[in-house]
């Protein structure tokens, strides 16, 4: 099995895919989506329990997908963990054979949502990525050069004196995979990478456009309320909204970013983001080409 840390240095463009988890998802719901997604992409992305519903452990939802002969990208995030119990994850991850790591320190608990808890914040990213990059190089558990490690950055329209100093502080820290938010905005991106590009970042780490998939009417009409930072075009959200079906025009605006990625210099790659099925995964990828 090559593992996304591999097909990264190996591969022109990367695609991943979110795994997406509920409550009641069963292993057999996992099996049977990696069956379909195994041929087409080079890793699925395991989300740290992003709407705080209560789902499947990473850690276990990891143990399946490796069996399945696909690679994990495993999230741990500092939100419902202290320091210990973050340690016994990634001493957990590498045991088990996972390679790639997205860390965060996490968002704020809502004052709504699916289950009602305290944040718990006892580390900040820095120091996780700290302790993720010493567990990969020290446990002897996972092959040199250790885990692959990667953390969210946030696109924008950057001026013409921007530094990039914070994705520098983090690259120095150790982090080598680099995953922007929600994205449709293709100028916005281009002129974000060429500035990354120009600032000499990359030859040290990898980056890796997140792309919505998204699939109904209600999903495209709340997407920026429930995701402020995403870079969605106003006229792309309208168009899927007012589709007679909106699950293809969806696919068409996921599909037709990913083409455009391609040709983007400095961007390695695009991840899936949805909560739909591994079928419209399949759909855009074929689209895609």
């Amino acid at each position: 099995m090559k593992t996304f840390r591999d097909a990264l240095r190996q591969e022109e463009f990367v695609i991943t895919a979110d795994l997406p988890m509920s409550p009641v998802t069963t292993r057999a719901d996992i099996e049977a989506s990696l069956g379909k997604l195994r041929e087409s992409v080079h890793a699925v992305q395991l989300i740290d329990d992003r709407e705080i519903v209560g789902h499947m452990s990473g850690l276990a939802a990891a143990s399946i997908v490796l069996q399945s002969d696909v690679d994990p990208v495993l999230h741990l995030t500092g939100r419902d963990r202290n320091r210990v119990a973050l340690q016994a994850e990634l001493i957990g991850a590498a045991v088990l054979g996972v390679t790639s790591l997205v860390i965060q320190r996490g968002e704020k608990m809502p004052a709504q949502g699916g289950l009602r808890g305290k944040g718990v914040f006892d580390t900040h990213e820095t120091r996780l990525t700290e302790m993720a990059r010493r567990v990969g190089e020290e446990s002897g558990h996972v092959s040199p050069p250790g885990f692959l490690i990667g953390t969210y950055i946030t696109a924008f329209n950057p001026s013409e004196d921007w530094k990039a100093k914070r994705i520098a502080e983090i690259v120095d820290a150790g982090t080598r995979l680099l995953i922007t938010q929600p994205c449709l905005n293709a100028s916005l991106l281009e002129r974000y990478m060429a500035k990354v590009v120009e600032r000499r970042i990359l030859h040290r780490a990898s980056l890796v456009v997140e792309v919505p998939l998204l699939t109904s009417s209600d999903e495209a009409r709340n997407y920026k309320d429930r995701n402020p930072s995403a870079l969605i075009p106003d006229d792309t959200l309208s168009s899927i909204v007012s589709a007679s079906d909106p699950r293809a025009e969806g696919i068409r605006a996921c599909a037709g970013m990913i083409s455009t990625l391609k040709h983007i210099p400095g961007v390695s790659g695009a991840n899936i983001r949805h909560s739909g099925t591994a079928d419209d995964v399949l759909a855009v990828i074929a689209e895609a080409g």
